[in-house]
């Protein structure tokens, strides 16, 4: 099930766009649920997909910057950054 996927943080950065210190943050505050899996942070996907869906304004467009001065606020496309998440993850394991 793709509910199921689990992805790093770093992943979770670099679909987004962002530093990956901003990722951890959003573990850290407890905005993004994550658990530890040896010495990785894992995030099921379908936590993700919840914080993306409540905070679309989070993440923009890998490239978005310098492909013009005014990135696209993805709060007009959420279903744009699932899509990109989804086109580049790769599945790392179940949640049992």
């Amino acid at each position: 099930m793709i509910d199921d996927e689990l992805l790093t943080l770093p992943e979770i950065a670099q679909t987004l766009g962002m530093n990956p210190s901003t990722v951890r943050l959003w573990v850290r505050e407890g905005r993004l649920q994550a658990e530890k899996m040896g010495r990785k942070w894992m995030v099921r996907r379908v936590d993700l997909e919840q914080m993306l869906a409540k905070q679309p304004q989070v993440g923009h467009p890998r490239g978005a910057a310098s492909a013009s001065s005014t990135p696209e606020d993805w709060s007009e496309h959420p279903e744009r950054a699932m899509m990109d998440l989804a086109s580049s993850a790769q599945p790392l394991g179940r949640i049992r």
